[in-house]
């Protein structure tokens, strides 16, 4: 089943949210991301969050969490998900606001990823997937994409069909040689033999 979260980053395009958005999918609303439900015209299924940035609804399906807690509104609205056996995640509104939040969003990717769901970042200049084996990239509304290791290095990384193409190279975590490449042919192909690659398509 598809799930759509959309996150609390007060930063997003409302016209892109209402376009892309998979109305069929469940939809969870993690804390103030219920505002841009509303902006939106979109009414989620369940609304999740500890409402320090927005007032808690009334009425409909909503979990309150604690004030001071592990994890974040977004990650718990993704372990729900998974919880829920959720086999893919579109997750909005989650890049554009603060740095860490951003960054911790991108992360939440993992625990998706670790427990066999796919989960992408979706915005009007990016999207963002993980990735832990080989995977295709098909021309699109996107330039631009880049590859970066996450948690380590990634081993035998291979890139066919682009204009940067690699054969059987080690990518480091701190290296910036998979960045800003662009599609050759109508695909990329990307394999790699182990590790974690970062997937960012995008325009700006």
């Amino acid at each position: 089943m598809k799930y759509s979260i959309i996150s609390g980053s007060p930063v997003y395009d409302k016209s892109f949210l209402k376009e892309n958005i998979d109305r069929s999918s469940f939809i969870i609303a993690a804390d103030s991301g219920l505002l841009a439900c509303r902006d939106a015209g979109i009414s989620p299924d369940l609304v999740i969050g500890d409402f320090d940035s927005t007032e808690k609804p009334k009425g409909g399906d909503v979990i309150v969490l604690p004030h001071i807690k592990n994890d974040t509104d977004t990650l718990y609205c993704i372990k729900e998900a998974v919880e829920r056996s959720a086999d893919e995640i579109d997750i909005f509104c989650a890049l554009g606001g603060r740095t860490d939040h951003a960054l911790s969003n991108i992360l939440c990717l993992d625990y998706a990823l670790s427990r066999g769901v796919k989960a992408r970042i979706l915005s009007e200049k990016a999207v963002i997937s993980l990735h832990d084996s080989p995977f295709e990239i098909e021309k699109g509304g996107f330039k631009y994409f880049s590859l970066f290791a996450l948690g380590g290095a990634v081993v035998g990384l291979t890139i066919k069909g682009a204009a940067y193409e690699l054969n059987d190279y080690v990518l480091e975590p701190f290296s910036s040689l998979g960045q800003s490449n662009e599609l050759a042919s109508p695909k990329a192909f990307i394999s790699f033999k182990s590790g974690k690659l970062l997937l960012i398509c995008s325009n700006d």
